[in-house]
C-alpha cells in the first residue's frame, strides 16, 4: 500500500491548523514589495502582509512562482519521511507556472512517484479541492481510486466560488483579470461578483451596494448548498473589515438553509491578495456527499 503525501502551494486558502493537522506541505510563492522579497508565509505572515499593504497602496506587490529546486527540497524531505507517492495539487496554469515547476522537479527526484496536478483552481477553490482530497484519503486507501477522484473534481468542477473585490485595479495591473476584463468596480457603488471557471477569473454578476452584494452572494451559495447532501462553506477574506462582511453573508445563508453545513474560515493568503487586493470577500461551496 502506498504512503501518500499531499503537496500544494501558498495560493491555497485553508486554515493554518488544517495544513498542520493533515501534514500538508506547501511550496511558497515569493512576494515582492519593490526591491524587497519575502517568502510567502515563511518570512512574511498574513498579518505582516496586510499591514504592509495598508501602508503601500501606491507600490503594489507582485508575486513570483516557486522554482523547481523549491519543490525538489520538499519532495526529497517527504521521501526521507517514508512517503513513496506525492500528489502535488496546484494553482491553474493559466494564472501561474507553479505546476510546471512541480513537473520539472518531479523528473529530478528518483525512487518516488510524484504526480503534479493542475487543479484549475486558485485560492479558496484550491483550498476546498485539497480539503476534498484529504477527506477522500480518510475513506479510500487505493491510490488509483484517489487519483480517479481527483480527475472527477477537475472534470466536473463541483467546487463553486463567488468573490468580490472593491476595485478591479489589482487584477488588471497584475494580469489576472481573465474573462472579467472590462468589469467595473467602485463606480457608482457597483460591486462586481466574480468566479473561477476553466482555470481563470470570469464574471458572474454585478450589484449595487454592500447589502445587495451580501444578498446576491448568499443566493449564489444557497443555489448549490440547498441541493447538496453535505454542504461545505469556505469563507475567506482579506483585510480585517472584510471578515465582518463575509460573516454577514454567512448569516444570510444560515437563515435560509434548512440543513446543517460545515463552515471553514480562512484569511486570504498573501499570494492571492497581491492580485485581488485586500478588500476581497469570497464564499466557496462544495458537496462533501460526493466524496
Amino acid at each position: 500500500m502506498s504512503k501518500i503525501a499531499i503537496v500544494t502551494d501558498t495560493s491555497c486558502d485553508l486554515p493554518q491548523d488544517f495544513f498542520a493537522e493533515h501534514n500538508i506541505h506547501r511550496v511558497s510563492m515569493h512576494i515582492h514589495f519593490g526591491e524587497e522579497e519575502f517568502v510567502d508565509q515563511i518570512t512574511i505572515s498574513h498579518e505582516e502582509f496586510y499591514d504592509r499593504m495598508a501602508g503601500e497602496m501606491e507600490n503594489l506587490p507582485r508575486t513570483t512562482q516557486p522554482q523547481a529546486k523549491d519543490f525538489v527540497e520538499v519532495f526529497e524531505s517527504l521521501k526521507e519521511e517514508g512517503y513513496d507517492t506525492v500528489l502535488s495539487l496546484h494553482i491553474s496554469h493559466k494564472m501561474s507556472g507553479t505546476v510546471q515547476a512541480a513537473r520539472l522537479a518531479s523528473e529530478m527526484v528518483t525512487d518516488m512517484e510524484i504526480i503534479p496536478i493542475d487543479t484549475g483552481q486558485v485560492g479558496p477553490p484550491l483550498g476546498l479541492f485539497v480539503y476534498a482530497v484529504v477527506e477522500k484519503m480518510k475513506k479510500e486507501k487505493d491510490k488509483d481510486k484517489i487519483i480517479q477522484f481527483i480527475e472527477q473534481l477537475k472534470e466536473e468542477e463541483p467546487i463553486f466560488e463567488a468573490f468580490s473585490v472593491e476595485t478591479m485595479d489589482y487584477l488588471v495591473k497584475n494580469g489576472r483579470v481573465g474573462r472579467a476584463k472590462g468589469f467595473v468596480a467602485g463606480f457608482l457603488n457597483i460591486k462586481p461578483i466574480l468566479t473561477v471557471s476553466k482555470g481563470e477569473i470570469a464574471p458572474l454578476d454585478k450589484v449595487r451596494g454592500s447589502k445587495g452584494l451580501y444578498k446576491k452572494m448568499a443566493e449564489l451559495a444557497l443555489e448549490r448548498m440547498s441541493t447538496a447532501d453535505k454542504p461545505v462553506l469556505l469563507l475567506a477574506w482579506g483585510g480585517i473589515p472584510q471578515e465582518k462582511s463575509i460573516e454577514q453573508v454567512r448569516s444570510l445563508i444560515e437563515e435560509k438553509l434548512d440543513k446543517e453545513f460545515v463552515t471553514i474560515r480562512a484569511r486570504l493568503a498573501p499570494t492571492i491578495a497581491c492580485h485581488s487586493g485586500p478588500e476581497t470577500i469570497s464564499i466557496t461551496t462544495f458537496d462533501a456527499g460526493l466524496i
